[in-house]
């Protein structure tokens, strides 16, 4: 499958230390790629070069074919990539609709507003049925699915996520991987970064494991569940 988005060789940090060293990453197109890895790896660094919060000293980053280089977090928004931040960034004290509506703030067209709500709330149904309540007083899965409802609405080709399960108790996890895949199913690529390095991975296409600054491995994700050393240094036991 053609790449949507390919990292050749980037290097980026924080300051004077750099934290990617080398990253080498092809993500197709319609697809959903788990990134996994130990604590500092570097997960969360990727999904900034991308999004454009932060500027790599060395490396491509091609969108479409498109070089990014140069562009800001804005542009690269208006071509499609939307970045989902690990903190949740609903406002609490407005309602759920209110909230999935300001996913649409850029949009003059009133007509095309309305489309993209129509089909973020197909995709995502507790927008309608829980419409008029606080988003504060929803569950931590419950916000984060609206949080990507509200990603819908920017219509996005590339949407990149940061530890979308962090916090979050075992059946709202498997309710947000579920939405990761109804994103896919819309048409969607999801490039995550995630903790839970056992249900990412089952929710995901392929796998990407990135280890002191560069990518070690990439497969499928079933097959990175069932490599016996991956799963004895990242997924908490032997795979079985």
């Amino acid at each position: 499958m053609a790449p949507i988005l390919t990292l050749d060789s980037i290097v980026a940090g924080y300051g004077a230390g750099d934290i990617l060293k080398g990253v080498d990453l092809q993500i197709g197109a319609g697809t959903v790629t788990c990134l996994i890895g130990p604590n500092g790896a570097g997960k969360s660094t990727v999904l900034k070069t991308i999004s454009g919060l932060l500027r790599p000293r060395q490396g491509s980053i091609r969108f479409h074919e498109q070089e990014l280089k140069g562009l800001s977090s804005k542009a690269r928004l208006r071509l499609g990539i939307v970045h989902v931040p690990q903190d949740r960034s609903l406002f609490p004290a407005m309602s759920v609709w209110d909230n999935l509506l300001t996913g649409g703030y850029t949009i003059r067209d009133q007509k095309l507003l309305r489309e993209r709500v129509d089909r973020a709330v197909e995709a995502f149904p507790i927008c309608a049925k829980r419409a008029r309540e606080h988003a504060g007083s929803l569950s931590g899965g419950e916000q984060k699915q609206v949080e990507l409802a509200r990603t819908l609405v920017l219509d996005p080709a590339l949407i990149l996520l940061d530890e979308p399960s962090i916090g979050l108790d075992p059946k709202s996890r498997q309710q947000v991987f579920a939405s990761i895949r109804q994103l896919a199913a819309t048409g969607r690529t999801v490039l995550l970064v995630e903790q839970n390095a056992r249900s990412g991975l089952a929710a995901a296409d392929y796998g990407a494991v990135l280890e002191s600054g560069v990518v070690r491995l990439v497969a499928t994700g079933a097959d990175l569940l069932d490599n016996p050393e991956v799963g004895r240094l990242y997924l908490g036991a032997a795979a079985r």
